[in-house]
């Protein structure tokens, strides 16, 4: 009876370790060296096929409803935002994309699209985004730049 439970929690204790590291972000050996499923597409003369390029839009500032707003002007470039929320601490002066799953290429034909704001790498496999766009103090020039597109 005392082997079993011993066995038992050591079991436990593994587990736990392991949800840890992985909660952290590490990966096991073998498994975090697999390359990044290319999931948007760029077209000739550097578009974006439409649709193709999954986003969650994050309000950096303090003006409320500013991400659902982009979210409809997403559309024009052919974005698809896939979800909003706000980016702590609500105080970004620039506008940028964290790029979480997509090749640096493509990454960077989205950031061209946004008026060629920053885009910072963060692999991020919990999600189904292939990036997000935080909204900094500066997003009436990315809103001037979208509202132009023509669908």
């Amino acid at each position: 009876m005392r082997r079993g439970l011993n066995i038992l929690l050591l079991v436990a204790v593994a587990v736990a370790g392991i949800s840890l590291w992985l909660g952290r972000g590490h990966s096991l050996p073998g498994f975090g060296d697999r390359p990044v499923a290319p999931s948007g597409k760029v077209v000739p003369g550097g578009g974006i096929a439409a649709g193709s390029i999954q986003l969650v839009v994050l309000n950096g500032t303090r003006v409320t409803g500013l991400a659902r707003d982009f979210g409809l002007l997403l559309g024009r470039a052919h974005l698809a935002p896939v979800g909003y929320g706000n980016a702590e601490p609500q105080e970004f002066r620039h506008c940028f994309l964290v790029n979480r799953r997509l090749e640096p290429a493509r990454a960077e034909a989205v950031a061209e699209l946004l008026g060629g704001i920053p885009v910072l790498r963060e692999f991020d496999s919990r999600g189904t985004e292939d990036m997000a766009l935080v909204l900094g103090a500066d997003h009436d020039r990315l809103r001037s730049l979208l509202a132009a597109v023509t669908p």
